[in-house]
Order: structure tokens, then sequence, then C-alpha cells
């Protein structure tokens, strides 16, 4: 074989292997074009809405009042309200303040819906808002006009919950919903839960 065929032969394998390496990098550049994370995992205000969508069903519909409701969010040593018959004996103490407030008679309604959008309808008064649900913390924030009101949402099978508040935020509740600043039931009302920081009280509702 001549130096020159050798030389030729040489050159035209130098090509072949070059062609094939820019074929390569184009083939890696276009693929790293296809996944790149800002492509891939772009989360859209569209992505955002579903996914809320479907939580919010999990608990949309109308809930309508069937008596009170009392959770423990902490420890009450001095209450003893972790025993199931403290527990018991604040239940019927709340059940008889609320009678006398007229919830027996115009049993508040929790209107959830599937965008986010909400309802209350409390003595007489319908708060119209929004809600944010966190099946994950079990907790639902509402908000009226940029005031928030958080409380723990707890479900008890397909048509019960159990929707209960810090004894400061009910009471802040109730005020939303009318004024009570001669009611001397709210005074009474008032005065029970101050004596429970540790306890969760609200409403059992269902659909």
């Amino acid at each position: 074989m001549t130096m020159k065929r050798f030389a030729t032969i040489s050159c035209i394998v130098m090509l072949a292997l070059a062609g094939a390496s820019c074929k390569s990098a184009s083939h890696a550049t276009n693929g790293s074009e296809r996944l790149h994370p800002d492509k891939v995992f772009t989360i859209t205000e569209e992505d955002i809405a579903r996914e809320t969508r479907q939580v919010n069903s999990t608990i949309k519909g109308e809930w309508t009042y069937s008596g009170p409701s009392v959770d423990v969010s902490g420890k009450n040593l001095l209450a003893g309200i972790g025993k199931p018959f403290a527990k018991g004996k604040l239940k019927k103490k709340l059940k008889n303040a609320y009678k006398k407030i007229g919830l027996n008679k115009a049993k508040p309604q929790f209107i959830f819906n599937e965008d986010g959008t909400c309802a209350i309808k409390i003595l007489g008064k319908s708060l119209n808002g929004s809600y944010n649900y966190n099946p994950d913390t079990k907790k639902v924030t509402f908000k009226w006009h940029g005031i928030p009101l958080t409380a723990q949402l707890r479900r008890d099978g397909k048509k019960k919950l159990h929707i209960t508040f810090d004894a400061d935020k009910l009471l802040k509740l109730f005020s939303l919903a009318g004024s009570f600043s001669d009611s001397s039931t709210m005074k009474a009302l008032s005065t029970l839960l101050e004596y429970y920081d540790d306890v969760m009280v609200g409403f059992e509702v269902k659909k």
C-alpha cells in the first residue's frame, strides 16, 4: 500500500468518525431539549386548579348541623378533658349553649364547592367566601373579606364531618355572624370555653 493511498483511507475514516460524533451530539442535544426540566416539571395554573378540585371534591356539598363536636388538640391535665366522661360533659354543655343561641332551630350549614368557594349559613346570616383544605394536616382555612379562620376538619365516614375550632376562633365565627355583646348566653359560652385551651369545639355536620 502506497503512502498516498494510506493517507486517503485514513482521511475517510476520520471524516466518518467525525460525522458519527456530530450526529450523536446532535441527538444528545435534541434529547436534552426534550427533557429540559423547565419543560418537563413546569406546573401551570391549570395543574394547580385541577389538583385543588380533586382535593375539594372529597368534601364538596352541603353539610348541615346535627350536634356539637369536641376534639382534643393537646393535653389539658388540669381539666382532664381527654377522659371520655369530661369530653361528654363538655359536649352536653355546648349542646345546651347552642340551643339557647338558636342553633337547633336555624341549623348552621357549611357549603363547600370544588372551585374553593364556600358559604356558611349561621344564625340567619350567610358568610360567603373561600376556603383552603389540606387533607394531610386535616385543616381547613376559611376566608371572608380577607379575614382568615382556621379549623380542624375530620371526616367521619362519607356523610359526616367534624368541623372544630380553637375556642377563641369559634367565638370569632359567632361574632362574624352577628352582634352578641348583650347576649348573656354568649358570655356564658365564652366563660365556659376559656377553661379549655387544648380543646377544639365546633360542629358535627351531615349531608
